[in-house]
């Protein structure tokens, strides 16, 4: 059996703790902050746009459309940034005391 970060998604025991160890679990913190950075930008971007702002891809979106979905965008990778960073970071307090444990093992 393997745990939650490993799990294949085709899993029929894949489940939604799974989900969450996956999308929350701090391995994608920096995919997710750099995707957050490239929305704040554009998002700055089509606020100075006004209304002539739009967007291209995949659907044709014009004006305060575009840059709500752009906002909203942001808000979601900001928010799963924040996540994986948390994660890391309580995962990066704790291992220390694992480290040690093991150096003192190993001597």
């Amino acid at each position: 059996m393997q745990d939650s970060e490993h799990k294949d998604i085709s899993d029929p025991s894949f489940s939604a703790a799974d989900f969450r160890a996956q999308l929350a679990g701090g391995r994608l913190r920096w995919f997710a902050t750099v995707l957050a950075v490239g929305s704040v930008g554009l998002f700055v971007f089509l606020l100075t746009e006004g209304e002539g702002a739009e967007l291209d891809f995949p659907v044709h979106i014009r004006g305060r459309a575009a840059l709500w979905t752009v906002g909203i965008a942001f808000a979601v990778w900001a928010a799963i940034a924040i996540a994986n960073w948390r994660a890391w970071l309580r995962s990066k307090t704790m291992r220390p005391n694992h480290i040690a444990a093991r150096r003192d093992w190993s001597e």
